[in-house]
């Protein structure tokens, strides 16, 4: 430093350790970002800032469709305002319980892009626009990569919204730009989600499940519960139904 400076001429640890842009491992410390409830209290603690992170990319693998509805839609009814936007659907929204579920279907829009390249433009120009309050994104039917999820990633940050896109449980082994990540599973106690990337946190441990239970609608019946195992992917396709009707039907 320079004679005269009123800079202290050295830092201690301590005082470069309380700095937002020193990453410290496991130790939950980020600079702010905007984030909304999940609506599940045991998933909040797990996220480092305490929620959904907004103006990001959250990443969910899954095997086939499933839960989506049931981990999003209490973020999705208490974003006000903006549109909720449904990218690549795999089913047809069901208006009739996503009513019963509170969703206001006049912010409901369903953008249909089954190849790569529609979906990555359609994604980029729509999270960046301001009426867009969330996105959920299915990926499409050619695979994406790296670079992919990169121009999702940077449109997402100049965005205000909640963006997340769902890819098959298999892409969790894939290199991914999303500073967030989870894998999300249908077990017979609920939803199995297991966060394996936070931006900022190292682990060094493998991290365990935790089980947001299901509303009783979404629970099987009682002499039907043995078909969950039955026929793969049985239970998690039901589960995703009662929001949704399967393309093709009226």
């Amino acid at each position: 430093m320079r004679p005269g400076s009123d800079t202290p001429k050295s830092l201690s640890l301590e005082q470069l350790l309380r700095r937002d842009d020193v990453w410290r491992g496991r130790v939950r410390r980020l600079a702010t970002r905007p984030v909304v409830d999940t609506g599940h209290g045991e998933l909040n603690a797990e996220l480092l800032q305490g929620g959904w992170p907004l103006g990001a990319l959250i990443e969910v693998c899954q095997p086939r469709f499933q839960g989506e509805w049931q981990l999003f839609l209490p973020a999705l009814l208490a974003i006000h305002p903006g549109l909720i936007l449904l990218l690549n659907p795999p089913a047809e929204p069901f208006s009739q319980a996503l009513i019963q579920a509170g969703v206001d279907l006049d912010r409901l829009v369903v953008v249909k892009a089954a190849k790569k390249s529609l979906f990555i433009p359609s994604f980029t120009e729509l999270a960046r626009t301001a009426a867009c309050g969330a996105m959920l994104a299915w990926q499409p039917e050619e695979p994406l990569g790296y670079t992919d999820l990169r121009k999702c990633l940077l449109a997402a940050s100049e965005g205000a919204g909640l963006y997340a896109v769902f890819r098959p449980s298999a892409a969790r082994r894939q290199s991914s730009p999303a500073p967030l990540r989870l894998l999300s599973q249908r077990v017979a106690a609920g939803l199995a989600i297991t966060l394996f990337k936070q931006k900022g946190l190292l682990r060094q441990t493998q991290p365990k499940p935790l089980i947001l239970p299901l509303p009783a609608p979404w629970r099987a019946l009682p002499g039907h519960a043995a078909l969950d195992g039955a026929a793969p992917g049985a239970g998690s396709d039901r589960a995703g139904k009662i929001l949704a009707h399967p393309r093709g039907r009226p």
